[in-house]
């Protein structure tokens, strides 16, 4: 059965790398390094094993261009849009203005029902309240209205690197929020998103879940399948706690993000990321691409491979 492709939940592929993305897809094929064990797994992006491909990013602007040499693998598309206008936090991203009018030229393009609007991690600070969170949320709903059905949200966790990033990177503090007061929270940016005609749901916070918010499954391959007319796996296959996610094969590295969101799960060192996706960049002006489309072990492997030790 063909595959899904996530690209990605590990790094903004199409805010930093969609030219490489462009180029794996034209090659048929892409090295995966596995981010345990090191090791590397070829994984075919030719059309025949392609059943969608999942895009997750805060900043799709690079990729727009690059739209039609993508439906050249698949016109099966569909887009994780995070915009919180947090730029206290999310210190390399763009404006939400210009985000949404990004979400709004792919709901055109496409359809709304094969995006979703990311209001999430909700962060909240010394600095930055809920009520913050909530004019903003309700700011960027109205600029939203018609062209986005669904919102998916989650409350960041404290994971010790968030808290040590936090620290490294910024003069905020993360506040501890109890069970009660997340479900306040997120009962009320439910109802703000009634208004504008948008679904609420969570991502791994179950404890959310109620009559105004449903669970998030990020990959859902019975919902992939009703959109686009080919066969979608949509078998389980979890990354954490509390995930409701089927079947993908995610083609991203850790590390490789140079938004600089401090609260960043999948980056630990924010300069190590930037170092890596300008040491990326520099390397990709200079490889002429039909070289990297060689389809070969050893050197092709690091060509094709996004990121690797």
């Amino acid at each position: 059965m063909p595959h899904v492709i996530s690209a990605s939940r590990r790094t903004d592929i199409p805010a930093f790398y969609a030219d490489w993305l462009v180029n794996r897809l034209r090659a048929g094929m892409v090295y995966v390094q596995n981010p345990y064990s090191k090791k590397m797994a070829r994984v075919s992006l030719r059309s025949e094993d392609v059943s969608a491909i999942v895009f997750w990013s805060k900043n799709y602007a690079p990729l727009l261009e690059k739209l039609e040499p993508i439906e050249k693998t698949t016109k099966n598309l569909f887009f994780h849009f995070t915009i919180t206008a947090n730029r206290e936090l999310e210190l390399n991203t763009p404006g939400y203005r210009d985000a949404i009018r990004d979400y709004r030229y792919l709901a055109d393009r496409y359809r709304p029902e094969q995006l979703v609007w990311r209001y999430d991690p909700v962060c909240i600070t010394d600095k930055l309240s809920f009520e913050i969170h909530e004019e903003r949320f309700v700011r960027c709903a109205e600029l939203l209205r018609g062209f986005s059905k669904h919102c998916i949200i989650s409350f960041v966790h404290p994971y010790k690197k968030v808290l040590s990033n936090m620290g490294k990177y910024s003069d905020h503090h993360l506040i501890e929020l109890s069970i009660d007061q997340k479900k306040e929270y997120a009962g009320r940016l439910a109802l703000r998103a009634a208004v504008y005609g948008i679904a609420l749901s969570a991502c791994c916070n179950d404890y959310l879940l109620s009559d105004r918010i449903a669970k998030a499954s990020c990959i859902d391959g019975r919902y992939l399948s009703s959109l686009f007319p080919v066969p979608i796996d949509t078998r389980l296959a979890l990354t954490r706690k509390e995930c409701a996610c089927t079947r993908s094969m995610d083609i991203g590295a850790y590390d490789a993000c140079a938004h600089g969101c401090v609260y960043c799960y999948a980056t630990a060192d924010k300069k190590r990321a930037r170092e890596a996706q300008q040491k990326h960049q520099s390397e990709w002006n200079a490889i002429n691409k039909d070289v990297a489309d060689e389809d070969r072990t050893g050197e092709g492997a690091r060509q094709t491979a996004l990121f690797q030790e």
